[in-house]
């Protein structure tokens, strides 16, 4: 199977790529030059079919990302790293026996520098670092290496944007382009390869659809025509119960259509539904039964999709979290077996210490977050205490009267 693949960059990274990959029968490389960067975005307009998105840096790939949230394929783009700067260090120091003290250089991450001049044993210095932010003005890059230089602190200016290197020899300033190892970008093709296949098949996965309805007096019949019609599938009813057969890319496109989304919110007070994926008919069937009671302990407002590996999607359209629903980590098994949480409720405590500013939180902190009463927050805080997965590290009041509030902090490791 040939996997084509759209590349959105400058015109010199269009065309290395092209002597790359000339010989591979694997890939189908189409190409999408800029002039600078912020053109990314009405490039990505123009793209014929494609499995898989390459954009040459991080500047244009941040410039299109609020575009490629709505895009069905994955999107990756060229990252830099310690390798490319060593090479570039190496090739000024060697070939124009540069004074590396007197080199200003953009980067990503200040940890490439830091890590290549470790290397080196901090022999060399390079003062003038300019760190590049996500939707960055090519003019702001440009004008950080022309001051330097017009200073005289600087003779020469190291890029990793190819429109800014235009830019500044365009008025005589001394640059050069940051130098994109071989390796690096073949790497980031394969990369987009095997993320693209990977894409289709979870696409390609069974899905079934189960919609109750939650009085037999409702007519649901024109709504579940529309839906199915909009996410290809085929669907019968059954003592009232509607089942939809599909396939999981065909859903994860309906969730992103707002027709989908307004027609179940029309829906949602009349009958519940939920979407289970598998590699099987019956595997797919239990799959959004399991999705559809946990669908009945809520206002109904909302629907999940649980896919082959027992990972929770939604509630949709509010949010579209993954929760696992099942653990294979020896230490979240151990954890469940001592304190008795459910993995789906071990997988919401670890999003929930990952994603808090602060390691201190309250019992009613945990149950806002959870959707929970505060008694069953504190419930589980309690088997967590006891089994020193979190500490009672002090008290706020936030009143003048009543009992002040535990502060708790986890300690478990959140990285799994």
């Amino acid at each position: 199977m040939k996997i084509k693949i759209a590349v959105i960059g400058s015109t010199d990274f269009c065309q290395r790529t092209e002597q790359l990959v000339n010989k591979r029968k694997d890939i189908e490389l189409n190409w999408y030059r800029y002039a600078e960067p912020s053109e990314a975005p009405s490039l990505l307009q123009t793209l014929k079919p494609c499995d898989a998105l390459l954009f040459s840096g991080s500047l244009p790939y941040f410039y299109s990302k609020k575009l490629l949230d709505n895009l069905p394929i994955p999107a990756i783009y060229l990252q830099q790293d310690e390798t490319a700067v060593a090479i570039t260090l190496l090739h000024l120091s060697a070939q124009n026996q540069q004074d590396l003290s007197r080199v200003s250089i953009d980067v990503r991450e200040q940890s490439y520098i830091e890590h290549v001049l470790n290397d080196l044993g901090r022999s060399v210095e390079l003062p003038f670092v300019h760190l590049l932010k996500d939707d960055e003005k090519i003019t702001t890059i440009t004008s950080y290496h022309q001051t330097l230089s017009l200073q005289g602190k600087t003779d020469m200016a190291i890029t990793s944007v190819h429109a800014v290197f235009e830019q500044l020899q365009q008025q005589n300033i001394p640059a050069c382009k940051m130098i994109d190892p071989e390796s690096t970008i073949l790497r980031s093709i394969e990369q987009a390869k095997q993320q693209a296949l990977l894409q289709k098949s979870n696409s390609a996965q069974i899905a079934v659809g189960i919609v109750k309805s939650i009085s037999s007096r409702q007519n649901v019949e024109t709504s579940i025509a529309k839906m199915a019609s909009i996410m290809q599938a085929r669907w019968s009813v059954h003592d009232g119960d509607f089942t939809l057969y599909t396939s999981m890319g065909n859903i994860e496109s309906a969730i992103k259509n707002k027709e989908f989304l307004s027609t179940f919110q029309s829906l949602a007070t009349k009958a519940k539904m939920a979407f289970g994926c598998g590699e099987s008919i019956i595997d797919a069937t239990e799959n959004a039964n399991f999705a559809l009671n946990l669908i009945q302990l809520s206002d109904g407002h909302c629907f999940y999709m649980l896919d082959t590996n027992k990972r929770l999607h939604g509630p949709f359209p509010q949010s579209e979290v993954t929760v696992e629903m099942k653990i294979t980590e020896p230490a979240l098994v151990e954890m469940a077996e001592k304190t008795k949480l459910s993995p789906a409720n071990i997988s919401k405590l670890m999003q929930y210490s990952l994603m808090r500013q602060t390691k201190q939180f309250t019992a009613n902190d945990l149950a806002l977050y959870l959707d929970v009463s505060r008694r069953t927050a504190e419930r589980t805080l309690k088997k967590l205490v006891d089994y020193k997965y979190a500490t009672i590290i002090g008290e706020e009041m936030t009143y003048r009267q009543g009992r002040p509030r535990a502060l708790y902090e986890f300690n478990f490791h959140p990285y799994f």
